[in-house]
């Protein structure tokens, strides 16, 4: 009974070692490496070929996200004011057109009263004019009287028109100011829409026209400003692809297209500004000034390359093993030294030429070549 005991103990220790070590090869005296079928099913091994795979060139960059020229305003007065409301808060999204404050003055009053006034003359003027036009087409007005009737109505005529250009563009009715009507404010309106990113000016008080009383930022129109080093910029073309990412989560990348190389070298930094267009902005969670990081591909070639799970790599060397023949359930291999490169997409490049044999491409994870 002991002796049963014994082999059925010692039985159990060899198929426990046996399972414990599913990795364990055997190098043959022909210097090839022996790989069981229950070790090849067990890890999942996959026999194939090596195939052509895009690998880029990339540079690498920080930058920011930023609106385009068109996509921010500042806002100010056409004449000095008072604030008398603020109807827009800083974060608020507004259309353009959309009121943002109401503005009054002394020198709003006094700027329709001019316009009036320059309305009354003009008409006057205009009358003299062609009075003496006809006159002296006659011979009967001389021509020191037709000229300074002339000069006086095309002098008063062009300040009308000033101040007209002016009241108009503050959304005035001017024939009604030049009836006596005057407007005791103004609104100011948004030029763009986006969203209030500041307001610096309160209620009451007076504002004199180059002061900015608020930024607007269109957020549909931002856009990805990079910075490259002198050093690369001869590699920057137009129309190359850009993948960014935000707050240094490199897991979730964005695309853009370079469609602005600068052409000034910064001072401080030593690098040049550039400028890309963000694929699908609008699905993207991103702010004025945002920090960004990522790659451009400069150029993309296909290459001789095999999957990162195919390459066995020790200390000093890397290695793929080339599949020579199975006999009687045992797969032999063949180690082969390589020189690999470039990264992309869980595909590792290969160097040199290889032969076009069949090679172990999955599961090569465990086996230890020595």
């Amino acid at each position: 009974m002991k002796k049963i005991i014994i082999k059925a103990f010692v039985f159990s220790v060899i198929i426990l070692s046996c399972k414990s070590n599913p990795q364990q090869t055997n190098n043959s005296d022909s210097g090839l490496i022996e790989i069981t079928k229950l070790q090849f099913e067990s890890e999942k091994m996959v026999i194939g070929e090596l195939v052509f795979s895009p690998f880029a060139d990339v540079i690498y960059f920080t930058g920011t996200i930023t609106p385009s020229v068109n996509g921010q305003a500042q806002i100010s007065l056409p004449l000095p004011g008072i604030i008398d409301k603020i109807y827009s808060n800083p974060g608020q999204i507004i259309s353009k057109g959309s009121a943002m404050f109401e503005v009054s003055g002394n020198e709003f009053i006094n700027q329709q009263k001019d316009f009036a006034e320059s309305s009354a003359i003009v008409s006057r003027l205009k009358s003299d004019y062609l009075r003496a036009k006809d006159l002296f087409d006659e011979n009967i007005a001389t021509q020191k009287e037709f000229t300074y009737a002339e000069s006086s109505y095309y002098a008063e005529n062009a300040k009308y028109k000033a101040l007209k250009i002016t009241l108009e563009s503050m959304g005035l009715d001017v024939s009604k100011i030049e009836k006596g009507e005057f407007y005791s404010s103004y609104t100011i309106k948004s030029p763009i829409n986006g969203f209030v990113s500041s307001v610096n000016t309160l209620i009451g008080q007076y504002v004199e026209p180059q002061q900015n009383i608020a930024d607007i930022i269109d957020h549909r129109s931002f856009q990805l400003r990079l910075f490259v080093f002198e050093k690369s910029i001869d590699k920057i073309k137009s129309g190359q692809t850009v993948e960014f990412y935000l707050n240094g989560n490199k897991s979730k990348r964005y695309k853009a297209i370079i469609n602005s190389v600068g052409k000034n070298i910064m001072r401080d930094s030593k690098s040049i500004e550039c400028y890309a267009v963000i694929s699908n902005p609008n699905d993207i969670n991103i702010i004025n000034n945002q920090f960004v990081e990522g790659e451009v591909f400069t150029a993309v070639d296909s290459v001789l390359s095999a999957p990162e799970a195919a390459i066995i790599n020790t200390e000093n060397d890397s290695y793929i093993l080339i599949y020579e023949k199975e006999i009687d359930s045992i797969y032999y291999f063949k180690r082969l030294k390589v020189t690999t490169g470039r990264k992309a997409n869980n595909y590792i490049e290969l160097k040199e030429q290889l032969p076009s044999n069949k090679y172990l491409i999955n599961g090569v994870y465990n086996i230890q070549i020595e």
